[in-house]
């Protein structure tokens, strides 16, 4: 798992902020990944639920017209991209926290 993700969002900011809203039993990873879920779905044009929109914005990832801002690329970068010898962070919690269908 590579840490430039906890570089741009750290994990402690992450645990606060799932316990704010209210997104109790959840642990950091799968709060990382749901982030990263809902800044796509945020920068794609569509709403999420108050509270998942309260937990996105505390990072300060989007624009006023909720598109990704800089720091909301390197965040998807970081989640989405790795090296040819080494697996995506994306990969890594999406195994441990989604069930395919």
């Amino acid at each position: 798992m590579t840490t430039e993700s906890k570089e741009i969002i750290k994990d402690a900011d992450i645990e606060t902020a799932l316990k704010r809203e209210g997104f109790r039993g959840y642990c950091i990873g799968k709060g990382r990944l749901m982030l990263l879920e809902l800044l796509t779905k945020a920068s794609a044009g569509h709403y999420n639920s108050h509270t998942e929109e309260a937990f996105l914005r505390r990072f300060g990832l989007l624009k006023s017209d909720r598109t990704s801002n800089k720091k909301g690329h390197r965040f998807v970068c970081s989640m989405l991209y790795a090296s040819s010898n080494q697996q995506a962070e994306y990969v890594t919690l999406a195994n441990n926290f989604r069930k395919a269908a």
